[in-house]
């Protein structure tokens, strides 16, 4: 039940270096701090770059019923839905370039097609990936044969100073067309240029009559920026990189593994009913 003093109605967690523990695990401090949120009223969304099935199963741990935001905004679904509330794939025209470099190039490549995750081969990138997300690729050989279709999301896997040069790559070259954005120092990932963690946040809000200023939002990663800024109070966790803190209204520098349940547990007694 809503607290009438607690000022926020809608939170939404990234989850690598945020809620997360460096081994992939929720802390139990962490998951205390959640669960004190949904006491007061707060609607608790998890909003992760993963694929929707890789992200549920953090909602399960923390008994969470609430629709999840994944692919970076690109799908809205609840835990156990058949249907998505919002689904918003790259088009293909500019999926199609992304493909064809990365085979010619000979790069890793993730292909998000109807909540599968298609790789060329199942190599050392896609083994790095499905430890730390558990997500299974399936190899389909030559991804070509998927250009033409509008996945959900692509992302590279590659070293950091790679990505970091194909970004510039691919920002020049596909311009407006896409929105291409660095996840983890070896994720590049390519969205829908309507798609953003903020976008997807911001239509719950709407959907639940709630307004930005009602909204919490915590993350590290650049693509957590836009969700930071757009919140009524964003806040950066202690490894965030200079786009996060720079979007956040407060950077969260103490607590380490439990800096989630620190800064929560902060909020809360700031807004806590003093009757």
């Amino acid at each position: 039940m809503a607290t009438a003093s607690f000022p926020y109605r809608l939170a939404a967690f990234d989850l690598d270096g945020t809620l997360l523990a460096p081994d992939h695990t929720i802390t139990e401090r962490t998951a205390r701090a959640v669960t004190q949120l949904v006491a007061l009223g707060v609607q608790c969304v998890l909003a992760s770059g993963r694929t929707h099935e890789s992200t549920a199963r953090y909602a399960a741990a923390l008994d969470l019923h609430t629709p999840i935001i994944s692919y970076n905004g690109a799908m809205v679904r609840f835990p156990s839905a058949p249907a998505p509330l919002r689904h918003t794939p790259l088009p293909a025209e500019a999926a199609e370039p992304v493909i064809r470099f990365c085979e010619d190039q000979g790069l890793h490549l993730n292909v998000y097609l109807d909540d599968v995750m298609y790789v060329r081969t199942v190599g050392r990138w896609a083994r790095f990936y499905q430890r730390q997300t558990g997500s299974v690729p399936v190899p389909t050989g030559a991804l070509t044969r998927l250009a033409g279709r509008s996945p959900t999301k692509l992302l590279i896997i590659d070293e950091p100073d790679k990505i970091l040069e194909l970004e510039g790559r691919f920002r020049q070259e596909l311009g407006e067309t896409a929105y291409v954005t660095r996840t983890n120092p070896e994720y590049l990932e390519f969205m829908h240029p309507s798609v953003s963690k903020a976008a997807a946040l911001l239509d719950l809000a709407h959907r639940a009559g709630h307004g930005a200023a009602e909204c919490l939002a915590f993350g590290d990663g650049d693509n957590d920026a836009p969700m930071l800024a757009a919140a009524g109070l964003g806040v950066a966790m202690p490894r965030a990189s200079a786009a996060a803190v720079a979007a956040a209204r407060r950077h969260q520098q103490e607590g380490g593994d439990e800096a989630l349940a620190l800064a929560i547990e902060r909020i809360i007694a700031e807004g806590a009913d003093p009757s």
